[in-house]
């Protein structure tokens, strides 16, 4: 069994998230206007939400953003302070129900 990727869309011109249903590739490239693509990075919180890209996750009482490290290939998650490589292990990780985009932190 093959791996299997998941998306979901910040639509900008909306404010919202859409789980795209038809999506179209053009020359190997994932294409949905007005949107930004945010995958899903393989992992789940404590209560076995979806971690995507760009989610803001709470670790005790931090709040750490979710994000793709093209140096080490790995996903990360950092807060105002410090950096730390994604695992297995999200016993106390919490996703808090939005994103960057949804929190006005990205465009």
């Amino acid at each position: 069994m093959g791996s299997r990727f998941k998306f979901k869309a910040w639509d900008k011109d909306k404010k919202l998230l859409i789980r795209p249903g038809n999506v179209s590739f053009q020359k190997g490239e994932l294409v949905i206007p007005n949107c930004v693509i945010l995958q899903y990075t393989g992992f789940v919180d404590k209560l076995g939400q979806e971690i995507y890209e760009d989610d803001i996750l709470l670790i005790g009482d931090i709040k750490y953003h979710v994000f793709w490290d093209n140096q080490e290939h790995t996903w990360n998650y950092k807060s105002q302070s410090q950096s730390i490589k994604m695992n297995r292990v999200f016993a106390l990780t919490t996703v808090i129900g939005y994103n960057a985009y949804e929190r006005g932190e990205k465009e």
